[in-house]
């Protein structure tokens, strides 16, 4: 039989009660300049600063399009409620769904307006780039610009940085 200790490498675990109830670790998604008339929220569970990727809860209300995006890795995405799809395909994620995106692909993220709402946990491994209509890059985002913009939030609503800093692997 072979002895295997604990390392004091690890890193802690991460636990997170409740991570579904609206509150100030919630912040609002950013507006990228498109027309989307809805209302969308992010709930950062964890950023990997290790690997360039994060993970977190998408929730979103109303009718409308998010952002056109390319992502330079690999997308995972599991449906907890509501409806979404991308406009380039045919398929809609309705809960219970489990969607994998391959690098390089663009797509425009859309609530199902016979729905009117969404709620998914994205897996992003690497930066994503916004794109106008054109396909001309209006934006990126990437695990850092993520972790810097939730640290604001969470400052400006009394999170405290502690808190963020919990989520940082």
């Amino acid at each position: 039989m072979i002895h295997i200790p604990n390392s004091t490498f690890t890193r802690p675990e991460m636990f997170e009660p409740d991570v579904m109830s609206h509150d100030a670790r919630w912040y609002p998604l950013p507006h990228r300049g498109n027309d989307h008339p809805l209302e969308g929220w992010v709930r950062p569970l964890l950023f990997d600063v290790t690997n360039g990727g994060w993970i977190s809860l998408l929730r979103a209300r109303g009718k409308g399009t998010i952002q056109r995006h390319r992502h330079a890795a690999a997308v995972t995405a599991w449906t907890m409620d509501g409806s979404w799809g991308y406009r380039e395909h045919d398929w809609l994620s309705k809960a219970g769904s489990f969607v994998y995106e391959p690098a390089g692909h663009i797509h425009t993220l859309f609530i199902d307006p016979e729905v009117g709402h969404m709620t998914a946990l994205f897996h992003v491994y690497g930066p994503v780039i916004h794109l106008d209509p054109e396909g001309m890059v209006t934006s990126y985002d990437d695990v850092y610009l993520r972790l810097d913009r939730y640290m604001r939030h969470c400052k400006d609503n009394g999170v405290g940085e502690d808190y963020v800093k919990s989520l940082v692997r």
